[in-house]
């Protein structure tokens, strides 16, 4: 991890904390559509009822919510953050509004169940209001709003300096658990990390480091001679390189995984094959809790799909690489249960491609 982003990291952590595998997604967010909304004499705003199948949303963007419980983030399933104005909110899947687009960030989540992080960036709401919010989204089984306290999350790397380790082949004795915080540390790979967080993980390449008294800290991933900067590391032991690769991001328990190549993003498969060309744009995630920075990732699949920006043009990919939804939309959302697509008169829900 570069010096800048892990302060950048670690300093946002002390608002809120940030992963998954190609297992199972952590149960971070579920959906809870069926659920409903529980009433409150109070002005301020409340969950209206789920929309019928024809309801347009009148929204600028829908995006993914990312889940601070290691890095990369891991996406979210059974709720959207979504815009109007340049201001954020929160709504479930099937699009029923549970916080309104007052935030300058988009919702995100720390690493506790539904615990959303609402509001870091500037919020006109009073904090008594904020509270009552936050109680709104417990009763309705939503989670809470999170208050900001510190925390820490996973991630994985290739640890050159590990004693025994043969340079000339991968040496599962090598992989580290990094368990950043404030401070952070660095363990060996325990089984129950590859059940959480699946059996294909993106690690980098590193020189452990630290002094004595401190804990350690992996140094700056190491480019090897293809280009890469990260790359997988599989339970069985074996490495998939793909050469030129600047970030991988999770399989989860899916067929493919996003790959940064320069400024672009590929997808890849199980065996480490490109699928799909590195031809698309950053569709979520921003790298700041108070602004919106713009989104830095591109979609991981979530139950064989995946949102898809190309040339400022939206689609849907599936779990082969083939876009089933052309990149001909104004825009595409979809996190495991809910397709909305944007059309002239805004969003609406659609049934999955056969």
């Amino acid at each position: 991890m570069k010096t800048v982003q892990k302060i950048l990291l670690l300093a946002a952590m002390l608002v809120a904390v940030q992963l998954t595998g190609c297992a199972q997604t952590p149960e971070t967010s579920q959906p809870t559509s069926e659920q409903e909304a529980a009433s409150a004499s109070s002005s301020l705003p409340e969950s209206e009822p789920a929309p019928a199948e024809d309801v347009v949303l009148d929204y600028d963007e829908i995006r993914t919510i990312a889940v601070y419980s290691a890095s990369p983030a891991v996406p979210c399933e059974g709720y959207f953050t979504m815009s109007k104005d340049g201001l954020w909110g929160l709504m479930r899947a099937d699009g029923t509004e549970l916080l309104p687009c007052v935030s300058a960030a988009p919702v995100s989540a720390c690493g506790m169940e539904q615990h959303w992080i609402w509001g870091s960036g500037g919020n006109p709401l009073s904090w008594e209001e904020i509270e009552k919010l936050s109680e709104q989204l417990t009763a309705s089984g939503d989670g809470s709003i999170c208050p900001g306290h510190g925390g820490g999350g996973d991630m994985f790397f290739y640890n050159l300096d590990s004693e025994g380790r043969d340079p000339y082949a991968l040496d599962a004795s090598a992989l580290r658990w990094y368990r950043m915080g404030t401070p952070g540390d660095v363990f060996p790979m325990e089984e129950e990390l590859w059940d959480k967080y699946g059996l294909i993980l993106p690690v980098f390449s590193a020189h452990e480091e630290g002094e004595e008294g401190d804990p350690a800290y992996p140094s700056e991933p190491v480019e090897d001679e293809n280009g890469a900067l990260y790359w997988y590391f599989c339970k069985d032991g074996s490495g998939l390189l793909i050469p030129g690769a600047k970030q991988a991001l999770w399989f989860l328990d899916e067929e493919l995984a996003p790959v940064q190549m320069e400024e672009k993003w590929a997808y890849v498969n199980r065996k480490g094959e490109i699928v799909a060309k590195a031809q698309y744009s950053p569709t979520w995630e921003s790298d700041s809790f108070m602004e919106d920075t713009g989104p830095r990732y591109a979609a991981c699949l979530q139950n064989g799909y995946a949102a898809v920006c190309r040339d400022g043009q939206w689609g849907l990919l599936n779990y082969s690489g083939k876009e089933v939804i052309p990149c001909e939309k104004q825009g595409v959302a979809w996190e495991g249960t809910n397709l909305w697509i944007k059309e002239q008169d805004g969003w609406h829900r659609s049934p999955l491609p056969e």
